[in-house]
């Protein structure tokens, strides 16, 4: 748990209390704001994953966004401010697909054989915002709590910059340098996905992990069925 004389900012989305609001603090590590008349060309990560992230249809208005993209970006503001801002611009559009996209992007370094894989999110539309990070912490009804592991999360939501003293991770992260920690702000009845991640043999993630107890694999079928059931063969 984070120390006692952090607590959260508290902000809340259209300035209105939300009793249910829960408040994710993590890593995000690629993120970009793009316009639909902006390519995005196909990427290959370390060596082996091709990801390819494409805006098959335009939009009226993506050449105007396309130069505000570009302006907001040589004012030095994050790729998050710049989405919030485009979007603030965009509300009125009729139309639910908004000239910008979001995209970010999961690094995930495994063993040298399978090399690097990516886990990325994209959204193009006001209805269906959508992106990932690693969450390791979260504040609820007033207190900050850390997870005692890491958690790669797929959120219907755009994360913004973390509030001075935010749960206190403002003052813990904010002189590392590369990945950067943000904040979700999100309903307790969101839905969501989590990635569960494991590196190792089979022998420990599948045989061993299934066994009813931990043992080793040797005659692992008749032990297997010693424990099915509470060892009630006939069944």
């Amino acid at each position: 748990m984070s120390d006692c004389h952090h607590r959260p900012t508290l902000t809340f989305p259209g300035g209105a209390y939300n009793a249910t609001q829960v408040r994710l603090y993590g890593i995000i590590q690629n993120t970009w704001v793009l316009s639909t008349s902006e390519p995005k060309k196909s990427r290959v990560i370390g060596g082996s994953v091709v990801v390819k992230t494409t805006l098959e249809a335009t939009h009226p208005l993506s050449n105007e966004a396309d130069a505000e993209v570009k302006r907001l970006r040589k004012g030095k503001m994050v790729e998050e401010e710049i989405y919030r801002s485009l979007l603030n611009k965009y509300k009125n559009d009729l139309d639910v697909r908004l000239p910008i996209g979001y995209l970010s992007e999961i690094l995930i370094d495994t063993k040298q054989a399978f090399g690097d894989v990516s886990i990325r999110s994209f959204q193009l539309s006001k209805k269906d915002e959508l992106s990932c990070g690693i969450i390791v912490g979260y504040s609820y009804e007033g207190h900050c709590y850390d997870l005692p592991k890491p958690k790669i999360m797929l959120l219907p939501t755009v994360p913004r910059p973390i509030p001075t003293d935010d749960c206190g991770y403002t003052e813990r992260y904010d002189s590392k340098s590369g990945d950067k920690y943000v904040l979700w702000i999100v309903d307790k009845l969101d839905e969501c996905v989590e990635f569960e991640m494991n590196q190792g043999f089979i022998e420990q993630l599948v045989l061993e992990a299934n066994l009813p107890g931990k043992r080793s694999p040797t005659m692992y079928a008749a032990r297997q069925a010693l424990g099915h059931r509470s060892g009630r063969l006939t069944e």
